[in-house]
């Protein structure tokens, strides 16, 4: 019998997380596993999580969540081959995947006689899908042309005309695709999963596209041998981005993290991790940036780990300068900030740089 996968695409911040911890709190007994690709750890909720062995992380409703690292047949392979295999896959993709590259590979001849693909359904943000343009517009677009069912999450985030602007922009990519309206990805169940076989007339007759992520560093570093070749193959048709983490011990002030995040260029899409605030030292703080959009929430206490600052951000090619953000980031730094407003000069400087911020934009 075959195991029915869904497959969860969507941009970059879009909300895919958020549906895939709801799908997980509301499965109603379903074993399932999920099969995570993203640039950095997925947030499963912490109260779901009973135990962590290797690359799986062991749910108190008996689902599990592995994450790939390079194969995704061997990961499936090794989901499907365990004593008691679970009863339905989750992929969730990272949000600058090629979802018809990812269901692909489930026609390959080992994997057909156990998988299939039941949906791919593609999480959009009612606000931010609009502001994509260039490349990354069109990759937006390659995943909403992907799926057979649209979540279009955040309509609280925007009024009637740009609800209807969002629709009508998807309307245009997949007319007869089925979108369902939410907020915090709470989309019914019953509508996501065990909807049927997915249309694989989809996969033929299309454009291959590439898209390569890499992590940012000098530009010295950048570039290695046989790279202009690489550069001049994929010039016209490969989407690249950044990332870059920035990480701490010390913990941060609030109000000058938000300043950080304030002065993050606009090319930064997206930003997740966890932070350790001096005001609050003893409970974990998860930051979400997308687009112009920041949230800060806790998640409670810091567990085995200890108190840590572990920021991802990614953005376009050439756009994550590290070392503009090191020193963006270190500003907020306890120990920095501190020992600024203790220096008259550099409580002076920090007030021109409020009042004139056009003068000190990041290149």
């Amino acid at each position: 019998m075959q195991i029915p996968i869904t497959i969860i695409t969507g941009f970059l911040g879009a909300g895919k997380t958020t549906l895939l911890n709801y799908i997980l709190h509301n499965n109603q007994g379903l074993r399932i596993a999920v099969l995570v690709n993203d640039f950095g750890s997925v947030n499963i909720d912490s109260e779901l999580i009973v135990g962590v062995e290797g690359e799986s992380v062991s749910l108190s409703n008996g689902c599990i969540c592995c994450t790939i690292r390079d194969d995704l047949l061997k990961a499936v392979f090794s989901v499907i081959q365990r004593e008691n295999p679970p009863e339905y896959l989750i992929i969730e993709t990272s949000g600058v995947s090629d979802p018809f590259a990812v269901a692909e590979t489930f026609l390959m001849p080992a994997l057909r006689p156990h998988v299939a693909v039941d949906s791919i359904v593609t999480v959009v943000d009612a606000e931010q899908v609009k502001d994509l343009r260039g490349d990354q517009e069109m990759l937006a677009m390659d995943q909403i042309s992907a799926a057979d069912i649209i979540v279009m999450n955040k309509v609280d985030l925007v009024d009637k005309a740009g609800l209807a602007d969002a629709r009508s922009f998807i309307r245009e990519i997949v007319p007869d695709a089925r979108i369902l309206e939410v907020t915090h990805g709470r989309a019914p169940l019953e509508l996501l999963l065990g909807v049927g076989e997915y249309s694989i007339d989809k996969l033929k007759s299309r454009e291959k596209r590439d898209v390569h992520v890499h992590a940012a560093v000098r530009d010295e570093e950048m570039r290695g041998e046989g790279d202009e070749e690489h550069d001049r193959v994929h010039t016209d048709h490969t989407m690249v981005f950044n990332t870059w983490t920035y990480t701490a011990d010390e913990p941060l002030l609030y109000k000058e993290l938000c300043d950080a995040i304030d002065n993050l260029p606009v090319t930064i899409f997206r930003a997740k991790g966890f932070v350790q605030l001096k005001e609050s030292p003893e409970r974990k703080a998860v930051v979400h940036i997308v687009g112009k959009r920041a949230q800060l929430t806790f998640s409670g206490a810091w567990g085995e780990a200890g108190p840590h600052t572990q920021i991802v951000l990614i953005g376009t090619q050439g756009s994550v300068n590290a070392e503009k953000l090191q020193v963006l980031f270190d500003r907020a730094r306890a120990s920095v900030a501190e020992a600024s407003k203790s220096n008259p000069a550099g409580e002076a400087l920090s007030w021109v740089r409020k009042m004139w911020p056009e003068k000190f934009k990041q290149k």
